[in-house]
């Protein structure tokens, strides 16, 4: 395929032919990528001067070339290790199955990737897929929808029940390739899963990727998405969320690695008594930003949603919460609570927290707070009274602060290892670059 500049939009055309003539799909689903690419050039890259974007610099990314990402084997020693007996691994957003591995799904479920689907039921994609509304102004997710290749294809019908999680790993590397992964899950009245989305690689590369998620009524999803990329590499993501009645979703997002993160989730609460319980940790090294932008909808009456989310920042590093709650003139006796918690190890970290609120409804109970600040010095003199060094006293306090979200995580695998990523993460970082200054 042509090699193209994010900034080249006739490179993108000229990609794009050569991508879908390729492709054997239904026409409806053609006809729904041409669009995504035209919005795509009427969106064009985003800059700094566009209200939802001045912190976040995908200059960086301007003026380098990607083109897609080749169909390259990796081998399975460095492929994360499954959290159960379900398993699908993408290689450069394409479905690998020597590396996946399904194991005692329950009837009338269905776990896949796409293109399969496209062929065993592709009337349930033409009706589920981009027909979600959110981020219709976001130039990456319309290269996804213009672009993707292959992904997650869930469908689980009326009360199935996943007893074991399903994790589902895309693997990325190359130099200056670009990657689309896309997702669908579907959840009918009753189902319950467990699922963790895990993006690692190699490399120079971007990744896109974009989840959709139906919950019907009196769903339950634990639903996981886990970014240590390589970090030199891109990752523009977002995640659509359609929840209807008493349907409950806990998602769990955590940032690592990464030079540039960013990762936009729409929400919308459109049944009575859904609940949203969104929980994000970012931990972010000398020279990455990791972003969060989140609008949370709620659209009918007894709708409940939980943001916490906190910032780890180590050297010149920078995060962005940028987290929208509107409430409807209908949404009465909505809860909705919004938080954001930054540590600043440095003095040149710096964190944008910007909650917001938009409540026309008059019977609501909803609060929203913010903080940015370096570690108590009590509690660290509290800590070297009792014998403990400075350094181990630092890594004591910081851990107890981030390891208060990765705890509310139920699969204890996936928990103990995250809690070891981010001990090692402390214990290798010097000194020095955790220090304040003076």
């Amino acid at each position: 395929m042509a090699v193209i500049s994010l900034a080249d939009y006739q490179g993108y055309r000229h990609d794009f032919e050569n991508f879908i003539s390729q492709r054997r799909e239904p026409s409806t689903l053609q006809e729904q990528r041409r669009a995504a690419l035209e919005r795509f050039e009427v969106l064009g890259i985003p800059s700094g001067r566009q209200g939802g974007w001045r912190h976040t610099e995908v200059s960086a990314l301007a003026g380098l070339c990607f083109n897609q990402a080749s169909d390259t084997p990796v081998p399975a020693t460095i492929i994360p290790s499954p959290v159960g007996p379900q398993r699908l691994v993408f290689v450069n957003g394409r479905f690998a199955p020597g590396l996946s591995r399904l194991e005692k799904l329950p009837p009338r479920a269905v776990v896949t990737n796409l293109n399969e689907a496209l062929s065993s039921c592709p009337k349930l994609l033409e009706t589920r897929l981009d027909a979600l509304p959110g981020l219709e102004d976001h130039a990456f997710m319309a290269l996804n929808s213009a672009f993707w290749q292959d992904g997650a294809f869930i469908h689980l019908p009326r009360g199935v029940v996943l007893e074991q999680p399903l994790h589902i790993v895309f693997y990325a590397s190359g130099a200056d390739t670009a990657n689309y992964p896309r997702n669908l899950i579907i959840l009918e009245e009753a189902a319950q899963a467990a699922i963790i989305e895990e993006y690692r690689g190699y490399g120079h590369y971007l990744t896109c990727p974009l989840t959709e998620i139906h919950a019907s009524q009196a769903t339950v999803l634990d639903y996981h998405r886990i970014q240590e990329e390589a970090p030199p590499a891109g990752h523009l993501g977002g995640l659509r969320l359609h929840q209807q009645r008493d349907s409950h979703i806990h998602g769990h997002f955590l940032s690592l690695a990464g030079r540039l993160v960013r990762t936009d989730i729409a929400a919308l609460l459109d049944g009575e008594a859904a609940e949203c319980i969104l929980d994000g940790l970012n931990l972010v090294a000398d020279g990455q930003l990791a972003d969060q932008h989140i609008r949370m909808e709620h659209a009918v009456p007894r709708g409940v949603s939980r943001q916490n989310f906190k910032g780890v920042l180590m050297g010149k590093s920078r995060t962005v919460f940028d987290s929208l709650i509107h409430v409807r003139q209908h949404a009465q006796q909505t809860q909705a609570i919004q938080l954001n918690h930054n540590l600043l190890l440095t003095r040149q970290a710096l964190a944008n927290s910007n909650p917001q609120m938009e409540i026309l409804a008059d019977d609501v109970q909803c609060s929203h707070g913010a903080t940015v600040g370096f570690l108590d010095a009590e509690a660290m003199f509290y800590l070297r009274s009792r014998g403990i060094g400075e350094a181990e006293a630092r890594a004591m306090l910081v851990f107890a602060f981030a390891n208060d979200i990765i705890a509310r995580i139920h699969l204890q695998p996936l928990r103990e290892r995250l809690e070891s990523v981010l001990r090692g993460r402390l214990l290798s970082t010097p000194a020095g670059a955790e220090r304040q200054a003076s």
